[in-house]
């Protein structure tokens, strides 16, 4: 079991209507035809491997960066994320820098930060809980563009959580530094929700299912939101990580609350949520039909101010990487040792998915220098 003194080796592990970027006036309905217009482009992966042949066991954690840590530290904490590991080294090798994109050291200030109480005793965090976020707030090099103003962005946009008390969570948050985007609204569902933004900007929700759920039970991450051009090309691709999918949803998912921010009846979005096979962490895809969806992901260096990258643990990294190269999977660098030097136990490797949304893969080499 790696243990808590390891930890370390794991890090790398507007108005309204601004909100929603619209397209085109013709309106769309949802029938198969549509969703082949979208799905029938190119797709970059075409060959991918099948979950039974990777090692994939679940997220570690995902990332956001901040440009305040002190600050997003107190909102994160009125969210719920109670305690933190770390903080973890200023600067590592120059094959650590390169592994997030960067050319040169860098300098950062990074916590994991854990929602609800730390257990006691030993920490292995090889083994995923549905309950880290690595907070990083660059020092060097520094990069403040704002996160994605719009909702329907493609990247990871959001993540939610859930709540008994959405209003009391809501005025907690608040006071803590967010902005207040809509909400509460009832949902189709029976649940309530609200959206809200960190101090930075990127956004978070907050749900109140219809049924309130025991204490504990709601200590792990809600779900975590991507926006994708195409399910043809993006649910292959997550299904190879060990994603499956629980459910299938067409614009009436959601639809309150975007009404609510002010994106009128017309919108019309398809929905995909997964859940892993081995640890049971959640991710929606999003395939936005009218409008479609804007922009392209955040580019590297992975500094960019928001939710940038997903950490997945490997119990067999080098074999992974060896699969996933074979199909033609694109990495932003090599395998980068972390984190001590030609020493070190543990490796961290990047890695995009068809839209160019980055995924990560950690675990267990052989040193360098025993190589």
């Amino acid at each position: 079991m790696i243990f808590l003194k390891t930890i370390r080796l794991v890090l790398f592990l507007c108005a309204v209507g601004s909100l929603f970027a619209c397209v085109g006036d013709k309106k769309t309905s949802l029938d198969s035809k549509v969703y082949s217009s979208t799905a029938d482009a190119d797709c970059p992966l075409g060959d991918l491997p099948s979950a039974d042949e990777l090692n994939i066991t679940g997220l570690i954690h995902f990332n956001i960066n901040v440009r305040d840590y002190s600050r997003s530290r107190d909102f994160y904490r009125a969210a719920g994320f109670t305690d933190q590991i770390g903080p973890f080294p200023e600067t590592n090798t120059i094959e650590v820098s390169k592994g997030v994109g960067i050319d040169k050291l860098y300098r950062m200030h990074a916590e994991l930060i854990h929602l609800g109480s730390l257990p006691d005793g030993p920490v292995d965090l090889t083994v995923p809980t549905g309950r880290l976020i690595d907070l990083i707030d660059w020092k060097d090099p520094e990069r403040l563009e704002p996160p994605y103003s719009a909702i329907n962005h493609l990247g990871i946009t959001y993540f939610s959580l859930k709540t008994n008390e959405l209003d009391d969570h809501l005025s907690r948050l608040i006071d803590a530094g967010a902005t207040m985007v809509v909400g509460p609204v009832r949902e189709t569902s029976g649940d309530r929700a609200a959206m809200i933004r960190d101090p930075d900007g990127t956004f978070v929700k907050l749900r109140q299912p219809a049924v309130s759920f025991s204490q504990g039970a709601g200590d792990r991450i809600d779900y975590l939101n991507l926006n994708v051009r195409s399910f043809d090309c993006s649910q292959p691709f997550y299904e190879m990580l060990g994603l499956e999918v629980q459910n299938i949803s067409q614009s009436e998912d959601g639809a309150e609350l975007l009404q609510a921010m002010g994106l009128g009846m017309g919108t019309e979005k398809l929905g995909r949520m997964m859940r892993h096979k081995v640890d049971g962490f959640r991710v929606k895809l999003n395939q936005w039909v009218r409008p479609t969806a804007v922009g392209e992901p955040y580019p590297p260096p992975l500094t960019h101010l928001g939710i940038q990258r997903i950490n997945c643990a490997s119990s067999d990294l080098e074999s992974d990487i060896e699969t996933l190269k074979r199909h033609g999977v694109n990495f932003i660098s090599p395998i980068a040792p972390c984190c001590e030097g030609d020493a070190s136990t543990f490796g961290f490797i990047i890695f995009e998915d068809p839209d160019g949304i980055y995924n990560q893969m950690l675990g267990v080499i052989t040193p360098p220098n025993q190589k």
